[in-house]
């Protein structure tokens, strides 16, 4: 078999094993979105079991907890998106300029940074954070802030889960986007960033001016994909909270998980499910239309 139609007999596999591992519960999800199924009925009475159409979502569409949930979560989302691709952005651009023994000791760092479970990570910064023997409050008293030792950073929700959590996210998130920046900025022609600065570019004009635009459709993916990520963002979470985080620590994935197990509300948590699906899907079109336009300048 030859010419066009190979490729696809190569995807062929795989295509099976996507259809037979994600189809099948994806299809299950969708149905159970629209039935009335909960713990007791699952296991008690399944004769109540029962398709209630648009019921289900109707309920949580005018739930008011579930838009500021989503509110929180795309709020949050950005957050983490913007500081991860900043930060990778510094030290990815300081990888290009150090010498080649400390460039091996900072990817070394990250790559254990990346090789590290999120359950370790968050356990690591949820002592870090403590407010009884936290190495960041005594940090802080020591550099001035004399009401920060014992300062309980999870008292509040709103710092807890925008600098705490956001804190753990971003850092086992930066590896990655280091690694595939760096990796993009060697790609720039070193003959456009000499002739940048022989016509008089300032080191930031050749950065905004030949190295960006020559990076976009990289940074373009990789803030996509860290979208994707950070959206769905649980281990993080539930971890720093002990396993019961509060109301105000809900995010998606947080509360996907409280209304379909902890509450046993299967249906609605596959409406939650179908949601967050959708949003993940506008975001792939993003992404796929990206990787199309790197294809077409190729």
């Amino acid at each position: 078999m030859r010419g066009k139609a190979l490729p696809y007999v190569f995807l062929v596999p795989s295509v099976v094993v996507l259809g037979t591992m994600m189809g099948y519960p994806l299809v299950r999800m969708v149905m159970l979105a629209f039935q009335n199924m909960n713990n007791y009925r699952k296991f008690v009475n399944p004769s109540l079991v029962s398709y209630v159409g648009f019921d289900t979502f109707s309920s949580i569409l005018h739930d008011p907890l579930f838009w500021q949930v989503i509110r929180r979560t795309l709020i949050w989302t950005a957050l983490n998106v913007a500081l991860s691709m900043l930060i990778a952005m510094a030290i990815a651009a300081l990888l290009g300029r150090i010498s080649s023994w400390a460039r091996v000791i900072l990817i070394t760092v990250l790559l254990f940074v990346w090789s590290m479970p999120t359950i370790v990570t968050g356990t690591v910064f949820r002592w870090l954070f403590d407010n009884a023997y936290g190495v960041i409050d005594y940090i802080l008293y020591l550099c001035g802030g004399k009401g920060m030792l014992h300062h309980d950073w999870f008292a509040d929700p709103n710092q807890g889960l925008y600098v705490v959590v956001t804190s753990v996210v971003v850092w086992g998130a930066l590896p990655f986007l280091v690694l595939a920046l760096h990796a993009g900025m060697t790609q720039v022609p070193t003959e456009l960033k000499e002739a940048a600065r022989v016509d008089g570019a300032s080191p930031l004009q050749v950065y905004r001016n030949v190295t960006l635009p020559i990076l976009r459709p990289l940074l373009m993916i990789t803030t996509a994909l860290s979208f994707i990520w950070d959206f769905q963002v649980f281990n993080q979470i539930w971890t720093m909270r002990n396993g019961a985080p509060e109301q105000g620590y809900w995010t998606i994935g947080v509360y996907l998980f409280e209304q379909a197990f902890d509450r046993n509300r299967y249906s609605d948590g596959a409406v939650i499910s179908v949601a967050m699906i959708v949003v993940m899907m506008l975001v792939l079109v993003f992404y796929i239309r990206q990787m199309l336009r790197i294809g077409d300048q190729k």
